[in-house]
């Protein structure tokens, strides 16, 4: 009987050993990229024409920058991209950058060609000032957006709320183009 038993025990062990160790077989979950491009696939690269402040805060100045997105037809993708770079800063040497340090990006919409762009407060609290200060910060952001297409006024948000203004001008209400700040 004790045999019996002993055989007994043997076997299931062997059979749940069988079991968990086949249990890991079959379909694999794939750790990383959950939506992973086809092969051959990638990225694609668009050109974007970003503004900076000369050195006398006085004019923007275009700088051309390649950028790899995602879609290239998303414009509210391109659209944050256009911004972090503005927020990265100019690279070329002779050029300033026009975003205060620290802000950050929470979001870009699109709706009817108008750019709804939200900052963090640092937007505000960093902001170095001046009429020449804010008319390159917001004509920078402004001309940058309006380089795509599908956008033709930019409304400048703060942690999701419209700013009365960032010292002097009033962006109560969506901004355009202003193409005599640029050299």
């Amino acid at each position: 009987m004790k045999q019996k038993t002993i055989l007994t025990v043997a076997v299931l062990t062997i059979f749940l050993a069988s079991i968990i160790t086949l249990s890991g077989c079959g379909e694999s979950t794939q750790v990383g990229d959950p939506d992973p491009k086809p092969d051959g696939e990638t990225n694609a690269v668009v050109e974007l024409t970003l503004y900076f402040s000369d050195d006398q805060a006085q004019f923007l100045v275009a700088e051309q920058r390649d950028v790899e997105v995602e879609d290239k037809e998303d414009t509210s993708l391109v659209a944050s991209k256009v911004v972090e770079e503005l927020i990265n800063g100019p690279e070329q040497q002779d050029l300033f950058q026009t975003i205060p340090d620290e802000t950050k990006l929470l979001g870009v919409e699109i709706e009817q060609n108008i750019a709804y762009v939200n900052f963090s407060q640092e937007f505000v609290t960093n902001h170095w000032g001046g009429t020449a200060g804010e008319a390159m910060t917001l004509y920078s952001i402004i001309n940058s957006l309006t380089e795509l297409s599908e956008i033709e006024k930019v409304q400048i948000l703060v942690e999701d709320e419209v700013l009365e203004t960032l010292g002097h001008s009033d962006l109560t209400e969506p901004l355009t183009r202003s193409e005599d700040i640029i050299k």
